[in-house]
């Protein structure tokens, strides 16, 4: 057994595969816990009390109590100390380690369900930090049972979490589903729940309900947030609030609205923090000015997104300007400038992608333009077929009626006739309203 405290935080940091600086933590210096480890100094009562905690062990295990060994069950304690150890583990992003411990811990019987309640909550935020938020989702569905209707605060933490779990998924209906029950939590009992966490939620559901073409719902709770964010004197994200906020504005033709917000939101974004995120802001206004007849403002903000994309390597953006690029001068009759841009896409664009799709649908409009209908046809049935994949059908009812004008002036009157039929009927069966002569991407 190690002689002395320094010794015992050693060994156990790195029982646990913790660096110093992640026992450290944001109470503690580096060199402190160094020299601490290094018996060079004594740490303090408040010091021992704090690694403890995070090595979830107790205060007299660091200062070298002997336990009774009579005691072999597993005690409350034994599983409060694993708890933060898990805790620790999740905080420094040794998600598997973490994992592996709450996957035994939950399996222990006669756990108090404030602690089981802990574990699966951890276990469904580690899943969903690797991304498996089916996972995810059966642990944060868990969790729920072993709370009590009086823990406000901890079960809309849960619903926040299904609802960016389901939003991952695509599941939005799921989502909005999850962050209304936390919003009627919230009301019903009066409980003042942290203003982030609250934010945070009412993000995710703008989201999902965007997502799912209910705008103006989308609207109203990114509105309320921006309301909770000036009350409260915090932020959180306002670029990407702005940024959605600026596209439900696009998508429900209040482009005058749209181009304020999207303003916005490039000025709280960072290029060299969230490259595409900002850049997308940027082709987002580029959009929206075009939409809004200042065509010369949407080409000049297009072209100076293209620069930044371009020296930041982007190319997903890149692309995506491109494709902008080619729409706004296909809209001012620049056939020789739109082919070039829509041509530049078709090279960088990853394979069978959705901007795939779209380059070779505005190559198709050009070829049209230039009354090349027979290799335009070859071009948007090219598109359909992307969005077939896809099943993105509001892409593809677009394209089937382009290729129906195609068919026409290539005097192919049955076809012309059994494509426009079909667009229209997809048209009908998705209540599904076509934004001019393209859909921009949500980004």
């Amino acid at each position: 057994m190690e002689s002395s405290v320094g010794l015992r935080i050693k060994r156990l940091r790195k029982d646990l595969g913790l660096t110093q600086g992640d026992l450290a933590g944001d109470q503690l210096s580096r060199a402190m816990l160094s020299l601490i480890e290094r018996d060079l100094t004594t740490p303090s009562l408040r010091t021992i009390e704090y690694l403890s905690h995070k090595l979830g062990v107790s205060v007299g295990d660091l200062l070298g109590e002997i336990k009774d060994t009579s005691v072999s069950s597993t005690t409350s304690e034994d599983i409060k100390k694993s708890l933060n150890i898990c805790t620790t583990l999740y905080k420094v992003k040794k998600y598997k380690e973490a994992e592996t411990r709450l996957k035994e811990l939950i399996k222990i019987e006669h756990v108090p369900f404030p602690e089981k309640w802990l574990a699966h909550k951890l276990l469904g935020q580690i899943y969903e930090k690797l991304d498996e938020d089916e996972k995810a989702l059966i642990h944060f569905k868990e969790s729920l049972f072993y709370l009590s209707s009086t823990d406000t605060n901890e079960i809309v933490e849960v619903y926040y979490y299904r609802t960016l779990s389901n939003r991952k998924l695509g599941n939005y209906k799921d989502g909005i589903a999850a962050a209304l029950n936390a919003a009627v939590l919230i009301e019903s009992y009066h409980t003042k729940v942290d203003s982030l966490l609250q934010i945070k939620l009412l993000y995710n559901l703008a989201l999902c309900y965007c997502r799912v073409k209910e705008f103006q719902k989308g609207l109203d709770v990114i509105n309320r947030a921006i309301g909770i964010m000036e009350v409260n004197e915090v932020t959180y994200s306002n670029g990407h609030f702005y940024m959605l906020k600026g596209l439900a504005e696009l998508y429900m033709n209040k482009f005058a609205e749209g181009i304020v917000s999207t303003r916005v939101a490039i000025k709280f974004l960072n290029l060299h923090e969230q490259p595409e995120k900002y850049l997308g802001s940027r082709i987002n206004l580029g959009i929206l000015l075009r939409k809004h007849n200042k065509i010369e403002e949407s080409l000049k903000e297009l072209h100076g997104c293209l620069d930044e994309a371009l020296k930041a390597d982007v190319p997903r953006i890149t692309v995506n300007n491109y494709y902008e690029l080619a729409i706004s001068y296909l809209y001012i009759d620049d056939v020789k400038q739109a082919e070039y841009f829509a041509k530049c896409g078709l090279a960088l664009v990853k394979p069978r992608s959705h901007l795939h799709g779209q380059c070779h649908y505005v190559l198709g409009k050009v070829l049209m333009k230039l009354g090349n209908y027979k290799q335009a046809l070859t071009e948007i049935k090219k598109s359909e077929s992307i969005f077939q994949s896809q099943k993105n059908e509001s892409w593809v009812a677009l394209v089937i009626s382009e290729k129906a004008i195609c068919y026409e002036h290539l005097n192919e009157h049955k076809n012309a006739f059994h494509s426009l039929l079909l667009a229209n009927q997809m048209l009908l069966k998705q209540d599904m309203r076509l934004i001019s002569t393209e859909i921009p991407v949500m980004s």
